[in-house]
Parts: structure tokens; C-alpha cells; sequence
């Protein structure tokens, strides 16, 4: 049977998570059209037996396809996704975190969708949990407005929407840097001819102390690195240029913003440091396209502010 959806799982020291996840794809994408593919990213506390010891238990319930890739070496969740991006065989791709988990109704509710491939990029929606997992509540699916600048409004997670393979042509994650999520995102919809929103809620993500985006440090200015070098990239492919220079101004000013929350103080000032070099070679970009007085006054105040912050 024709595989229609490839997840990809990236594992890292995420060993008490795994069977929160492992039993919600036995019961979410338990069919022969799904494949998961898990990344050992060479996790020094094993986590990846745990997915083994799984697979190996239920064998006998487990009807969709898995492959197991093992890294030589830790290199990153960036790297990890994109080993899988290369032998991923669905015609759409999805994400998942290992210390995540996925709807009962996850391909129920997708396979619909994916089987017309009508679509380029399906979204929809996630909610946050600490502790156990939220309950389940079957709702109906109403299908939302969409365009190509969703990213910006709806956040620029990769694993609450599946891409079309075919459209992704051999785009990739950024490695060495983090926030890679928005680099991907901005590419994939700047491509993207057709997309879908949906309003049932198909991930659960887990909010903890320790995560990437839990803790504040110069490495935050990544999020605007990838921000601004994936909108120059991809400016072009977009019908309204004005809006999304506008988005990049919002988000320099909110990124500048939450720096003062760096704890360090020569940490902080990097940040600032950092954000003020990334914001000048957005300046032509806003020059050409945006004549938004109040898109400049967001930009002109985010500069202000690193200013500010580098002295802090």
C-alpha cells in the first residue's frame, strides 16, 4: 500500500516522554498508509531503546511502517530531520518531538485530506500540557482561512502541518543554528500553492523546564537570524511583500523585547549585540518593499532598543 505520510521523530534525552508518545502512534497513525521514522541523534541515556522495547512488544498491534536511523555522532535536531527528510517515502511529510504527543484522531482526521492531494501544506492546531496528557474530546473539523503568510500568525512550529513532498524540493533545515523551524516554514509556504487550515487540535505539546525555547540567552537572536535571512530569500514568492515586512518588523520588536529577560548580563548584551548586526541587513529589504510608516516605526524602535541594550 502506497505510504502516505512520513513522520519524522527526532530522539534525544527524552527517555521519560517516550511512552506518552509511543502509545498515542499506536492509536493516532496505527495504519499501512503512515511511516514513522525515528532518529537516534546518538543519545547518551539510550532513549531510542525505549522505541525499540515498543515496537518490539506490540508488533502484533502495530500496523504502520517505522525505520530506525542511528547517528554516528550527536549533530542536532536540524541534522536529524534532514537525515530523515532523504528517506522519508510519504507523499507528505510531518513532525513530531519525542517529548510530545499526537491526537487519537491524528490521521483520522488528515487522511481525508491527504488522500485527494489537493494541498501543498495542512495545518492545524496543538494545545500545551505539563503534566499528563490533556483529554480527547471528538469535534467536528471545520476548515479555516488560509493564506501563505499563516506562519506569521499562527507560529512557525513544523509539527502542526504535513508538506507536500513534492513541493519541498530538497529543502532542508538550516543546521548549527536553532529556531530552524522558522527558516523551514517561511520556505515551505513561500513554495506552497494551495494550503489548508484546520481547526482540530492534533498535537499535544509538552511544556518543560530545560526545553530550547524555556530558557532565554544570546542564542535567542537565532530566532531572528532565521527570521530575517528566510524572508529575504524567499520575498519574491510572496504576493504581499508589504505584510510580510511588516510581520519581520512585529517580530524584531518582539524578539528585542523579551532580551531583557537574559539573565547574564554579558550574555544579555551579546544578545543585544547580535540583534542589532542581524536587524541592519534587513534594512534594504524594508526600504524596497514596505512604505508603512507604522512597519518603520517598529523597525526604528527594535533598533532603539538593541541600542539601549547593549549598554544594559
Amino acid at each position: 500500500m502506497t505510504i502516505k505520510v512520513s513522520l519524522i521523530c527526532p530522539v534525544y534525552k527524552v527517555i521519560d516522554y517516550l511512552p506518552d508518545l509511543m502509545t498515542s502512534l499506536l492509536v493516532g497513525v496505527n495504519s499501512e498508509q503512515v511511516e514513522v521514522i525515528f532518529v537516534d541523534d546518538c543519545c547518551p541515556e539510550h532513549s531510542i531503546t525505549v522505541c525499540e522495547q515498543f515496537v518490539e512488544e506490540h508488533a502484533p498491534l502495530i500496523n504502520f511502517h517505522y525505520k530506525i536511523i542511528k547517528q554516528s555522532i550527536n549533530q542536532g535536531q536540524a541534522a536529524a530531520r534532514n537525515v530523515a527528510l532523504k528517506s522519508a517515502e510519504g507523499e507528505y511529510i510531518g513532525f513530531i518531538d519525542s517529548d510530545d504527543a499526537i491526537s487519537s484522531y491524528y490521521w483520522e482526521t488528515l487522511s481525508r485530506y491527504v488522500s485527494t492531494s489537493e494541498y501543498d501544506i495542512i495545518e492545524f492546531d496543538f494545545k500545551e500540557f505539563t503534566g499528563t496528557l490533556p483529554e480527547e474530546n471528538k469535534a467536528s473539523v471545520e476548515q479555516l482561512p488560509s493564506s501563505k503568510l499563516n506562519p506569521f500568525h499562527y507560529g512557525f512550529f513544523v509539527w502542526t502541518r504535513l508538506y507536500k513532498k513534492s513541493m519541498l524540493e530538497g529543502l532542508q533545515f538550516p543546521e548549527g543554528v536553532i529556531f530552524e523551524d522558522i527558516f523551514y516554514n517561511i520556505h515551505a509556504f513561500s513554495k506552497a500553492r494551495k494550503t489548508l487550515r484546520l481547526s482540530s487540535c492534533l498535537v499535544f505539546y509538552r511544556k518543560r523546564e530545560g526545553s530550547t525555547t524555556s530558557n532565554r540567552t544570546s542564542t535567542y537572536s537565532n530566532l531572528l537570524l532565521n527570521l530575517i535571512n528566510s524572508s529575504m530569500k524567499t520575498i519574491n514568492s510572496f504576493e504581499d511583500k508589504g505584510e510580510v515586512i511588516n510581520q519581520v518588523a512585529r517580530y524584531s520588536l518582539l524578539v528585542s523585547l523579551k532580551g531583557f529577560k537574559i539573565k547574564e548580563r554579558a550574555d544579555r548584551r551579546l544578545f543585544f549585540k547580535q540583534c542589532k548586526s542581524i536587524n541592519l541587513s534587513f534594512i534594504p529589504l524594508l526600504n524596497q518593499f514596505s512604505e508603512s510608516l507604522l512597519t518603520k516605526c517598529k523597525f526604528k524602535l527594535s533598533q532603539f532598543i538593541c541600542l539601549i541594550g547593549t549598554f544594559s
